[in-house]
């Protein structure tokens, strides 16, 4: 396993030195146009690198920001010049492509109407709305200044949590391979521990919930 860690880091390294900041930019619009896309292995990295001085921390930091805000904000537009109908048409045609559902977007609006403008900062932080919360601004009208401002915020939070994170790390990192190397036979096995007790769990609440709609059918032909 250390050594897949090992092998991965180099790659990631690497990858990001080979893209440089256009790339950085790229990657985080990608991410925020198609959810499936992960960039949290990516920034953490790009901090490592940073503290190297192999990159600088505020070009990495600054361009993840734009790129994020760059694709968010053009979910806020398709969202804002259609209308709701074509959105869900979209949604129902292609949102299994990307990950996102009718039933997101219900929940996103739902929301945004309790919460307004302020939900688009924590919007990316709730997993049901991460993916719609741009379009959702956008179909509510939100505007356009408040929309960049609140994405701005978050997207500077988020991705600079990541960064310094990994700037922080540094070479340490390879502290923690190590760590793995060493402790990789406990570590499979409380792993294996924790994934039997989740099944455990989910076979008994599944087993519980059958029960229960054989016991509300039982009753219903009783009555």
């Amino acid at each position: 396993m250390a050594e897949v860690l090992d092998q991965i880091a180099i790659f990631m390294e690497d990858l990001i030195l080979s893209i440089g900041y256009l790339g950085i930019i790229a990657i985080m619009l990608a991410e925020n146009i198609f959810p499936p896309i992960p960039t949290d292995p990516l920034l953490p990295f790009a901090g490592i690198l940073a503290a190297r001085g192999e990159l600088n921390f505020f070009g990495v930091w600054m361009s993840a920001v734009f790129g994020a805000l760059l694709g968010s904000s053009m979910l806020y537009l398709l969202g804002r010049w259609a209308d709701e109908r074509v959105v869900r048409g979209l949604i129902r045609r292609y949102g299994r492509y990307i990950g996102v559902s009718e039933r997101e977007l219900d929940r996103s609006l739902e929301l945004f109407r309790r919460y307004g403008a302020p939900l688009v900062i924590v919007g990316r932080a709730i997993p049901v709305i991460r993916a719609t919360i741009s379009i959702t601004a956008g179909i509510s009208r939100m505007k356009l200044w408040q929309f960049l401002l609140y994405s701005g915020i978050n997207s500077a939070a988020v991705t600079g949590f990541w960064i310094y994170v990994g700037y922080q790390l540094g070479e340490n990192w390879r502290d923690i391979v190590d760590g793995v190397r060493r402790y990789q036979t406990a570590f499979l096995i409380g792993v294996a521990i924790v994934v039997l007790l989740l099944v455990g769990v989910y076979v008994r609440r599944r087993g519980q919930k059958r029960r229960a709609v054989i016991s509300a059918g039982e009753n219903l032909s009783e009555g």
